[in-house]
This record gives structure tokens, sequence and C-alpha cells, in this order.
């Protein structure tokens, strides 16, 4: 049997060759398939012979000017306050590190560490290097504090909830 949609291609005027001499065939056969192109012929006749009726532009200006609209929420400051504070923390670490990488690599003046007379260990340890070293472990920390103090807190309670 042709499918429906073959059949309304019969029906309309613009179905291939191959399938008129398949329904052409199928009507002389078949008793089933006579009575079925039938029915969906007359199901195309009587859909034909419908008339579509436009709604006039009264009616359809009437019908959008009382459609009630959602009203759009404006974004509150507390609901931009994350990408305020990410934009805020971003341009701070830019410009320290912009700063570190300017002054490390331009400065010729070496860090003045105070000597110890007494203590010749405390000398031997105290240089350059391991001052920098103390002075980006402690921003390390300071950031892990920041980290579990203000932030885990703060995005912590904006969790999504779903219930």
């Amino acid at each position: 049997m042709l499918t429906d949609e073959q059949i309304f291609d019969i029906l309309d005027g613009c179905a291939l060759k191959d399938i008129l001499s398949q329904h052409q065939n199928l009507l002389s056969e078949s008793v089933e398939y006579k009575a079925y192109f039938e029915e969906l012929e007359a199901v195309h006749f009587d859909l034909a012979d419908l008339k579509i009726e436009k709604p006039s532009p009264k009616f359809t200006e009437n019908l959008l000017a009382n459609i009630a609209y959602a009203p759009t929420k404006k974004k509150s400051w507390s609901s931009q306050l994350t990408c305020i504070f990410l934009t805020a923390m971003s341009v701070f670490f830019v410009v320290t590190l912009g700063l570190a990488l300017f002054y490390f690599s331009n400065s010729n003046s070496a860090i003045e560490i105070p000597r110890v007379n007494n203590l010749e260990v405390v000398n031997n340890f105290s240089t350059d290097l391991l001052v920098k070293l103390i002075l980006l472990i402690n921003l390390i920390v300071l950031l892990v504090i920041f980290d579990k103090k203000v932030l885990k807190p703060y995005f912590m309670n904006r969790k999504v909830r779903l219930s």
C-alpha cells in the first residue's frame, strides 16, 4: 500500500509516475486500498472546500492590546554583586601582577636586609630570594584565608535549591 503522504500527493496532482502506476495497480487489485483511497479522497475534497476565515484587523488589534505581558524584571544591585566582585578582583589581580613585574624586572636596587651581628646563621639565610619567597607564601596564605572566610560562605548562600 502507499503511504498517506503519497496518496495526498496523488490527489494534489504532484505524484511521481512510479507512484501513479503503483496507485493504478492497487486500485484495480485491492478492494481495501480502493475503499481507503476513497475515504482519503473525500477528506481531501472536504478540506479543499473549506473557506479559510481570516479574523478582522480590528479583532487582531484588540487581542494584542489586551494580552497581559509579563513585566520585565530589572536586575537588582544584589544580583549584579557577583559580577562586580569578580570584575574588581580580576582588575586587582592584573594590576598587582603588572606592578610586580614592572618593579621586579626594572629594579636595580636590592632589598636592604638587616644584618644580625651576633647570629651568623640568620645572616646566611636572609637573602633576597628568601624574602621574596616569604612574601609569596604570605600572599598565598592570605588568598586562601580570603577564599575560605569570605568567598566560600558567600557562594554557598547563593546556591540554587531545587524543590
